[in-house]
């Protein structure tokens, strides 16, 4: 046993090794090569540098092998898998002075104006607050010879090369952080909508699909003295039910599909029938917009259930158009059917009630609960309808 778990680590640590050598999209490495523009400036200064040709040829030779090593480090961003980010950027930062030691000869300190380029290396590999400090320290080494060898009024330019470049790049490092807290924000937000979703589901297929079975056992049980045939039939209805139930949640759970509206008329006439309550549901689906038509078979089936379990309707309606649907009962109604029912019975149809509402509403469908109906003291009628 622990061969094999010793085998499966090594194996997962050679593929982390070999995708974080190459974890830098190559978009990343040509927005990485844009900013080997600025090396303009240095190449300028070693061309207009009073010294012999040999040493600008150097200079130009430095300045060429620092472009080549500062792409190659945005392709081979992490050398060292298992050390951590600020030593991978420090390898990076030793690796990019060498080149600068030709260049100095014939530019002197105009070499430094490639510090933001170490700047980047660090500020797009580290935390916000390690780029910050990363940024300062490597401004204090670019400025801190020109502030020693030169006099004040010759500080200018050097500040004015490098700083807005630092500026400039830690901006866009806080763009990015902020820009990757959203999408994480945002994926986030659309995993709890899921769950609530799925959650929603669940609790729609189980309650209604556990209800009838409650019937339909409950019924065989006072067939078996005296109608065992009809109890075995009630009992074969509660296998498929069960069946087509745990069909049904794992479809849910990995959303593949959506409920039928014409199979949920035929399994809420059998609910109905098993409660007691005489069914009136259309034999035939009008044809309906797909995503109102899905909406409309979740809200018939919690509808349904919420019937068998607390109006003590005898009779219940159900009308579809094109457009609506209405479903009717002549129970007890909500305020009976809260006093009637004990506190997690009342929870569960508020529930209910609750997710039919929000279903309507993410279908652009606007759902309408009358209790009592008609002027009546009692009955409850649920109508879905365009908002």
């Amino acid at each position: 046993m622990s061969t094999v778990t010793s085998d499966a680590q090594t194996v997962k640590e050679t593929t982390a090794e070999n995708s974080a050598v190459w974890s830098t999209g190559w978009s990343d490495v040509l927005y990485a090569s844009v900013w080997l523009v600025f090396l303009l400036f240095p190449v300028s200064n070693v061309l207009s540098a009073p010294v012999s040709d040999g040493l600008k040829a150097l200079g130009l030779t430095g300045l060429g092998v620092f472009a080549v090593l500062y792409v190659i480090s945005w392709i081979y961003e992490v050398p060292f898998p298992r050390r951590s980010e600020l030593v991978n950027a420090l390898f990076w930062c030793l690796i990019l002075l060498l080149p600068l030691a030709l260049v100095v000869p014939a530019a002197g300190l105009t070499g430094t104006y490639v510090a933001p380029f170490f700047v980047a290396v660090c500020a797009f590999r580290l935390s916000m607050k390690g780029a910050i400090i990363a940024a300062a320290v490597i401004a204090v080494i670019a400025i801190t010879p020109w502030l020693i060898m030169y006099p004040p009024q010759q500080w200018f330019w050097p500040l004015v090369g490098i700083s807005p470049a630092f500026m400039l790049l830690l901006v866009s490092r806080w763009v990015m952080e902020r820009s990757m807290v959203r999408e994480e924000l945002q994926r986030e937000l659309k995993l709890a909508q899921q769950r609530e979703s799925v959650g929603r589901d669940v609790h729609d297929i189980l309650g209604h699909s556990l209800t009838v079975v409650s019937m339909k056992v409950q019924l065989a049980k006072r067939l078996m003295a005296t109608d065992p045939e009809r109890a075995a039939q009630e009992l074969d209805d509660v296998l498929v039910l069960t069946r087509d139930s745990l069909t049904d949640v794992r479809s849910t759970v990995g959303k593949l599909r959506e409920p039928e509206l014409s199979v949920q008329l035929v399994q809420a006439r059998a609910a109905l029938r098993s409660a007691g309550i005489t069914p009136h549901l259309p034999s035939t689906v009008p044809t309906i917009a797909p995503p109102w038509r899905a909406t409309f078979a979740w809200i018939l089936r919690e509808a349904v259930t919420n019937a068998v379990r607390h109006s003590s309707a005898s009779a219940c309606w159900v009308t579809l158009t094109s457009t609506t649907l209405t479903i009717t009962d002549d129970g007890a109604g909500l305020s009976g059917e809260r006093r009637g029912a004990d506190a997690a019975a009342s929870s569960v149809s508020g529930n209910g009630l609750r997710g039919m509402r929000e279903r309507a509403e993410r279908a652009g469908l606007r759902l309408t609960v009358t209790s009592p109906v008609d002027g009546k003291d009692r009955g409850t009628r649920i109508v879905v309808e365009p908002a």
